[in-house]
């Protein structure tokens, strides 16, 4: 069983996150050894660990000897005899371990770099007692990869992260627009209205198709409808059925809801139809082209009698209170 501890008190997410991916599991955490590292590694056996670190720069290391006769050599490989060329070198002398653990040194990182470095005692080195330090700079942007100005190379987040208005995507297209009528929807918040055409109920000849209208400048959901013929042959927008039903059912087939109303206020027709809203004394307040349902916003409308003409002339009335 080895006895080795590494204390980590990384300064970063970055580096915490990597070493926990490296950091074998046989690691376990206890006192600080070696006096102001921010992380430690042992040496025991035949063996340098965890054999491969990552640390940001400005990381003090510390080597701790569990056991065994080793120094830390980052000059020269013993092995090849040749310069390691690491960004600087470093190396700590030998020391006689302890299962307790004994500090062998520390050293830190102010260079970014790959640095190698092994044991030169009794031919360890060549043994595997071999590892390397990956040192990396610190490089301060946005690290939110939802933000626009997203930076893959940053390390540290240094609040410069700039975001799409909602509703748009960095590059100022509309990603939200529910209704498809080309107006961008950019309400956080929706009060929901849902249409009830009863189409069939009203007219067997005829059945409901639903689709979603966005009011977004009073930020209102519409679950809204409109009343289809199964058959219109002729395609005037009266079932064939209907065809010749009398005028007088015309006076059913339009709802007006709720009514009084104060804030919204729905029509729907079991057929299409022009619309036209006066008022009591006759001025045009609103009209519509062609339609199957129409919803108005009569929140600031004054109260009183209003007047709803379809396109075959028939009226019905409403009250806005």
């Amino acid at each position: 069983m080895n006895h080795f501890t590494i204390l980590f008190s990384s300064k970063r997410n970055f580096v915490s996150t990597v070493l926990t991916l490296l950091i074998s599991s046989s690691v376990s955490y206890s006192q600080d050894i070696c006096p102001g590292a921010d992380i430690e590694i042992s040496a025991e056996g035949m063996a340098f660990s965890p054999a491969a670190l990552i640390v940001d720069v400005e990381t003090t290391v510390g080597w701790v000897n569990y056991g065994g006769y080793h120094d830390v050599n980052g000059v020269t490989s013993s092995i090849t005899g040749m310069p390691f060329y690491n960004p600087e070198s470093f190396s700590l002398p030998t020391v006689d371990g302890t299962e307790q653990g004994v500090c062998m040194g520390t050293h830190t990182f102010t260079i970014p770099g790959v640095y190698f470095y092994d044991c030169t005692t009794y031919g360890h080195a060549a043994s595997g007692m071999v590892a390397t330090i990956t040192v990396l700079a610190v490089v301060p942007g946005c690290t939110d990869s939802l933000a626009c100005n997203y930076d893959i190379t940053a390390t540290e987040d240094n609040g410069s992260c700039e975001y799409a208005e909602w509703g748009y995507d960095c590059d100022g297209n509309c990603i939200i627009d529910l209704d498809a009528d080309g107006i961008c929807d950019t309400c956080l918040e929706y009060e929901i209205i849902a249409v009830d055409c009863e189409c069939s109920f009203f007219d067997p000849a005829t059945y409901t198709v639903f689709f979603i209208n966005i009011d977004e400048e009073n930020c209102l959901y519409i679950d809204d409808c409109y009343c289809e013929c199964i058959n219109d042959e002729d395609g005037d927008g009266i079932c064939d059925e209907n065809e010749t039903i009398v005028d007088e059912l015309a006076d059913v087939s339009v709802l007006i809801f709720p009514n009084p109303a104060n804030s919204t206020l729905s029509i729907t027709l079991n057929s299409k139809s022009t619309l036209q809203v006066f008022d009591s004394i006759g001025k045009l307040i609103e009209e519509t082209g062609v339609v199957s349902s129409w919803v108005l916003n009569v929140s600031d409308w004054e109260k009183g009698l209003y007047t709803v003409k379809t396109q075959e002339g028939k009226t019905h009335k409403f009250i806005v209170e």
